[in-house]
């Protein structure tokens, strides 16, 4: 039956190019959609959580990077260390710099890439070099190609001069990104001289980290933050602002996208009602009707899925090339999920003129 379905739907190419097309078009708005809302959800705060650190150690009341400040002396790097289960205690030091370049202001979080301490580094480079010499910067990349900033090019930040060295990725959120120079540079820049931000701690292996955390805090002058409450912090202007916006434009997408399959499907169906009572009248019966009819309305769904996807990955590319910010993952769950969907609207909107096809009267089709 599949072959006479296949043969059925390739008969006239203006019915297919409509079904497939339809299809198509609108797996390729809902993947495109998915697509932003998961790139914005998982890549933003990407860099923070990198950082290895079981918990964030900020001045009291301070509670993420960007709002509130936090300024720490290096000193409390020992009474963290005589924490009973800390195992380790390593200073982080950044702050938001602005600047103009090329007419545009821009916004860096220029960090201090602590070799000593390895602490600080990029989470990944994607261009250039990996660890920023003396005098040398590395940025986003997304930041680097939307403000026309190439590695080579020299910025000006907080009164220095620094030589962009490198691309890095994870670290775009919104109107700012971050940056990382060496730990002397940014020393010049962040002018934190005897301090710090923050304290990177890593409990030891076996210990009650709750424990450990209600130990750092009974000394009134810091709070300890779960790394994934301190990363939720950070990427609450995100998550509150703009990814609701995607999730009803996503909805909406949705909801779009599978009336559409559903009105390509059962207009195609239905036009087909001419053949379906000849097939009726050469002795087919109502369940082979029926899978005529479904197996013809999920080919037409795959051809269409398999077009879709294919365009959602290249218009997410090309719109990444032009617009950086513009920040898509299509995750396999979720290619998974939507190809579940498209395969169930179509059998749905088969179905439901079934009915009506069974009833056909091969009389009155050889009569018209």
């Amino acid at each position: 039956m599949l072959f006479l379905a296949v043969k059925n739907l390739v008969q006239e190419k203006t019915r297919l190019l409509i079904s497939v097309g339809g299809v198509a078009f609108s797996v390729l708005l809902i993947m495109s959609i998915q697509g932003l809302y998961q790139g914005w959800s998982n890549k933003i705060g990407e860099y923070i959580r990198t950082v290895p650190a079981d918990y964030w150690i900020t001045q009291t009341g301070a509670t993420d990077m960007f709002h509130t400040p936090s300024v720490l002396p290096l000193t409390v790097r020992d009474f963290l260390t005589g924490v009973p289960g800390v195992a380790s205690a390593k200073p982080f030091s950044g702050r938001r710099v602005a600047f103009a370049h090329n007419g545009k202001d821009i916004n860096l979080y220029v960090i201090a890439d602590d070799t000593e301490n390895n602490v600080g580094a990029p989470a990944r480079v994607v261009e250039g070099k990996a660890v920023p010499e003396s005098g040398e910067i590395i940025i986003d990349r997304v930041v680097g190609r939307s403000q026309d900033i190439r590695i080579g090019d020299t910025i000006p930040v907080a009164g220095r001069e620094l030589k962009v060295a490198g691309y890095s990725e994870g670290g775009y959120i919104l109107s700012f990104s971050f940056a990382f120079a060496t730990k002397e540079d940014a020393e010049s820049i962040l002018q934190l001289p005897g301090a710090t931000n923050f304290f990177l701690v890593t409990v030891q292996d076996g210990t009650d980290a709750g424990a450990v955390a209600s130990r750092i805090e009974a000394n009134p002058a810091v709070d300890a933050i779960t790394k994934d409450r301190f990363v939720e912090n950070n990427t609450n202007i995100v998550r509150d602002t703009f990814l609701p916006i995607i999730l009803v434009l996503l909805l909406i997408g949705i909801a779009v996208g599978m009336t559409v399959i559903g009105l390509t499907i059962f207009t195609s169906t239905i036009e087909k009602a001419r053949e379906y009572g000849v097939l009726k009248a050469i002795g087919v019966s109502n369940r082979q009707l029926y899978t005529v009819v479904v197996e013809q309305a999920v080919t037409a769904a795959v051809l269409g899925y398999l077009l879709g996807a294919g365009l959602a990955l290249a218009t997410s590319a090309a719109a990444g090339s032009l617009v950086p910010e513009f920040i898509t993952e299509i995750r396999w769950l979720d290619a998974a999920w939507i190809f579940a969907v498209t395969l169930g609207m179509a059998v749905v909107s088969s179905l439901l003129p079934v009915r009506r096809l069974a009833r056909i009267d091969p009389a009155e089709v050889f009569r018209a």
